[in-house]
């Protein structure tokens, strides 16, 4: 186990030190090997200062807006081994606030429009094209006379696009670009995939040197710069949480609680790599976002552990 964080009183700027100490409890918690008795330690930090809780959610939102889920791989606390990944998450995690890995405060800086955790927010362009966040979500927008950029910085938005043939729209999300060909369309990423799904005309998709055209009701995902197959029929599916629903038909328990992390509070953290895999099938109201827990216990073939306001664990159901 590591050190516990250094006293409280020791340092005379409290938001800095609660800030690093945030980092530390963020890393260490993303350990492979983090120990039960850990959580009890964190939860005594979190109720020690109002400060600490406040950099560790603000921690919690710029680590999702740089891209990556907290999924980590699971080990018994017995191993003595800890594995590569936990530790690059860790090491990742700990750098965040210590001077060289500023990334997700750039993009904070740089979003023209942002949502926070089960926010929605629709703007208006200068164009007349409408696009609507969803939750945990940043964009930047750059019209010109020439083209009509936006950069999908993580989450997802709805565009409806108002037609300028001399001035293409184009999304860029990661390495794949969705130009519209005058149509309605959304676009998502995360630190796994990029997707998109059309509900109006055609909407070309480019990824890894490919394009494919998207037709009306289509969606696609590109993981690892591959197009994945065309979804036909899936779109209103994906596009549910306008309507303040989730839907999720067969697809892997890691992207739905990734998902229902950009709605409620806190974060549930995954450890077990093959549950993470499993097939899912469910439908979760938003509207009631207090439920949510409930529903996945009810719904899914999980437990849920609170140990704090923050950290939820998400285990198989015995």
């Amino acid at each position: 186990m590591m050190d516990e964080p250094a006293d409280m009183g020791s340092d005379g700027d409290g938001g800095d030190r609660a800030a690093r100490e945030a980092a530390m409890w963020f890393a260490r918690l993303l350990d492979d090997d983090t120990p039960q008795t850990d959580y009890a330690l964190f939860r005594n930090w979190l109720e020690a200062d109002a400060r600490n809780a406040q950099a560790y959610a603000r921690l919690e939102r710029l680590w999702a807006i740089a891209g990556s889920e907290i999924v980590p791989s699971h080990k018994s606390h017995t191993e003595k081994s800890v594995s590569r990944r936990g530790l690059l998450k860790a090491t990742s995690a700990a750098i965040l606030l210590t001077g060289g890995g500023l990334t997700a405060w750039t993009v904070l800086d740089r979003a023209d429009y942002s949502t926070g955790t089960g926010e929605l927010e629709t703007v208006m362009l200068e164009d007349g094209s409408r696009v609507e966040l969803s939750a945990a979500s940043a964009i930047s927008v750059d019209i010109t006379a020439s083209v009509r950029r936006i950069i999908l910085h993580h989450g997802e938005a709805f565009f409806s696009v108002t037609e300028d043939s001399a001035r293409p729209f184009i999304v860029q999300a990661g390495n794949v670009r969705a130009t519209a060909l005058g149509t309605a369309y959304s676009v998502g990423i995360t630190s796994e995939r990029t997707s998109v799904a059309v509900t109006e005309h055609t909407v070309r998709v480019d990824a890894g040197g490919r394009h494919i055209d998207l037709g009306e009701g289509d969606a696609i995902d590109v993981e690892n710069g591959r197009l994945g197959a065309i979804g036909t029929g899936e779109a209103g599916n994906r596009l549910a949480w306008r309507s303040r629903q989730l839907v999720f038909l067969a697809r892997p328990l890691s992207e739905v609680i990734a998902e229902v992390n950009r709605w409620r509070r806190g974060n549930l953290i995954l450890r077990d790599p093959q549950l993470a895999q499993r097939r899912i099938t469910i439908v979760i109201d938003l509207k009631d976002i207090e439920g949510i827990d409930l529903t996945l216990e009810q719904g899914l073939p999980i437990t849920l552990t609170s140990y704090t306001p923050i950290i939820t664990l998400v285990s198989a159901r015995k």
